[in-house]
């Protein structure tokens, strides 16, 4: 029996993603109440983090991006780990800069990161299993 085929490069980014931004979001979030910053502050800082993660992709975007699915180690490892998780912890950043500008977060490599809507009926509703 044959193995499944991996995944293409950019579908593995995606759920990388969808795993890691609400991790690197509540990490960020945590920090920036522990450090007491103001609004601006938060803002200015979250600014930051979305754009470093921003010019790490820039320059490292390809090794995301075109992978020949080979196992990768020592300094081509790491550039790839730390690549993706300049990324996550960016597109987690810019979620919560755009929660604090009053929006429900971002779109980014197809999937959306931040607050989802839910109906206030849901949220009241008791679920019976028996």
């Amino acid at each position: 029996m044959r193995q499944p085929e991996p995944l293409n490069p950019i579908d593995e980014l995606r759920l990388y993603l969808d795993f890691a931004v609400p991790l690197c979001g509540a990490e960020i979030a945590h920090n920036l109440k522990q450090w007491g910053h103001s609004r601006e502050e938060a803002e200015n800082w979250l600014r930051g983090e979305a754009e470093r993660a921003g010019a790490s992709l820039g320059e490292n975007g390809d090794i995301l991006q075109f992978s020949d699915g080979r196992s990768r180690s020592g300094r081509a490892q790491n550039r790839v780990i730390r690549t993706a998780s300049e990324v996550a912890r960016g597109v987690a950043a810019a979620a919560l800069l755009a929660q604090l500008e009053g929006k429900r977060g971002v779109e980014a490599f197809g999937g959306f990161y931040g607050v989802t809507t839910r109906s206030t009926e849901a949220d009241s509703a008791r679920v019976d299993d028996g």
